[in-house]
């Protein structure tokens, strides 16, 4: 059970501080999860929305790849709420079912598109070591360019965060049948 009460409604909010829901709202179309609870301390859901918007700027990383990272960073970090949240909205935009399974399982990447494979390799590294091997920035920066790379990376920090977040205040998983098995 989610540790921290989330703002479910706009009038949960003193007048001042209904703004931050219209913001949330207004660049999610619905304000649950973590931003729920975020609103609990003045500030901070909209600062991490405005990050986020920023790092999926002008859609310079596909929408499968974004939501192929958030499922893979869930997946790193046990975040069973991130998984229920986009697994979904990651089927929709084209996430293989490979992909998935792989994120999900922790599998081995190597039959998948390069640019799943390196995603998650990526995100592993980044997990696992805190690193990231020169010859994967390499092969990302020569296939894409840099400004990709660090949106991915931006990307990637974001969601370790939210996954962090997420599990220190148990926020609930979505209901449904598509779930994160926990190792």
């Amino acid at each position: 059970m989610t540790r921290i009460a989330p703002i479910t409604n706009r009038a949960q909010l003193p007048v001042n501080r209904q703004g931050e829901w219209d913001m949330i709202f207004a660049g999610l179309g619905r304000v649950r999860g973590p931003f729920g609870v975020m609103l609990n301390s003045p500030g901070l859901g909209p600062a991490l929305l405005g990050a986020v918007q920023m790092a999926h700027a002008d859609n310079v990383v596909s929408e499968a790849l974004h939501e192929l990272i958030i499922l893979a960073v869930a997946r790193e970090y046990d975040a069973p709420y991130q998984w229920s949240a986009h697994i979904a909205r990651a089927r929709e935009v084209g996430v293989s079912n490979a992909a998935i399974e792989v994120a999900r399982t922790a599998g081995q990447a190597g039959s998948l598109d390069v640019d799943e494979r390196d995603i998650i390799e990526l995100i592993r590294q980044l997990s696992r070591t805190h690193h990231l091997e020169q010859s994967l920035y390499e092969n990302l920066v020569a296939r894409h360019n840099e400004r990709w790379v660090m949106l991915v990376i931006a990307t990637i920090g974001q969601y370790q965060y939210v996954a962090t977040f997420n599990n220190a205040l148990e926020i609930d998983a979505l209901p449904g049948d598509d779930q994160l098995p926990i190792a």
